[in-house]
C-alpha cells in the first residue's frame, strides 16, 4: 500500500498544466545553482559568502529564524481542528503540517550550512561532538527541532496513509501527537530566542523579552504565510 500510495504522489506531483510545469522547473533551477553554491562553500568555506567577524549573521541565519516562525503555522491549525474539533478547516490542516515539516527541514539545512562544512554536524550530536550537550544552546535547538520535525513528519505520513486507505484516524494515536506537538512548537521558538540572547558578540540582542516575542511573531507569520499562499492557489 505504501508504494501503491508514492507513486500516486508522484503522478499527482508531476501532473499540470503548462505554467505549473514551467514553475517547476524554475524551482529546479534554482536549487541546481543553490547545490553549486554549497559545493563552492565547501571547498572555500564561510569567507565565499562574505561573511566575517563584523558581519558574522548573513542569509543563512536570516532564513533560520524566519522558517522556524514559519513551522508553527501547523500549531495554529492543529490545535482548533483536533482539540476544538472545528471542522471548516479540515482540508489545509494537512497542508499546513507539511509546510512545518518543509519549513523544519530547511531550517535544520541551513544550520549545517552557517557551521561552513555540512561534515561537521557530527559536533551537534549530545555527548559526541565538541559543543556538549546541555551546556551548547546551539546543541538544544537541533535537539528541539528535530523532534518537532519527526512529530510533524509522523503526522502527515499517518494522515496520507490513512487518507489513501480512506480510513478514519485512530485518535488514540494521533492525540498524544498532538498534545505534545504544542510545547513542541513553543519550544523551537524559546530555544531560538535563547540562542540568540546569549550571544556575546550581539549585546543588543540579551533581553528577556526576545522569548515571548519569538513566539508571539511566529505565530503570525505562519498564518500570514499561509493566507498569501491559500489567495494565490484560489
Amino acid at each position: 500500500m505504501l508504494i501503491d500510495a508514492i507513486n500516486e504522489i508522484f503522478k499527482i506531483v508531476t501532473t499540470g498544466n503548462k505554467k505549473y510545469k514551467m514553475w517547476m522547473g524554475f524551482l529546479s533551477v534554482l536549487a541546481l545553482i543553490g547545490i553549486s553554491f554549497v559545493f563552492t562553500q565547501i571547498d572555500q568555506g564561510l569567507i565565499a559568502t562574505n561573511m566575517r567577524d563584523q558581519v558574522s549573521w548573513g542569509w543563512y541565519i536570516a532564513n533560520f529564524t524566519f522558517l522556524v516562525g514559519l513551522a508553527a503555522a501547523a500549531v495554529v491549525l492543529v490545535i482548533p481542528y483536533y482539540i476544538y474539533n472545528y471542522k471548516p478547516i479540515g482540508e489545509i490542516v494537512l497542508i499546513g503540517e507539511i509546510m512545518a515539516v518543509a519549513a523544519v527541514s530547511m531550517c535544520l539545512m541551513f544550520i549545517l550550512l552557517d557551521m561552513g562544512s555540512a561534515e561537521r554536524f557530527w559536533h551537534l550530536i549530545p555527548y559526541i561532538g565538541i559543543f556538549n550537550w546541555p551546556g551548547s544552546i546551539l546543541t538544544w535547538d537541533v535537539i528541539v527541532l528535530n523532534m518537532y520535525l519527526v512529530l510533524n513528519l509522523t503526522l502527515v505520513i499517518y494522515a496520507l496513509a490513512k487518507t489513501y486507505a480512506g480510513k478514519p484516524y485512530k485518535t488514540k494515536f494521533i492525540m498524544p501527537l498532538i498534545f505534545f506537538s504544542v510545547p513542541a512548537a513553543i519550544s523551537i521558538h524559546t530555544v531560538t530566542a535563547f540562542l540568540y540572547l546569549g550571544a556575546p558578540a550581539r549585546p543588543f540582542w540579551n533581553a528577556a523579552i526576545l522569548a515571548p516575542r519569538f513566539i508571539a511573531s511566529a505565530f503570525c507569520s505562519g498564518p500570514a504565510f499561509m493566507l498569501i499562499v491559500f489567495q494565490i492557489i484560489r
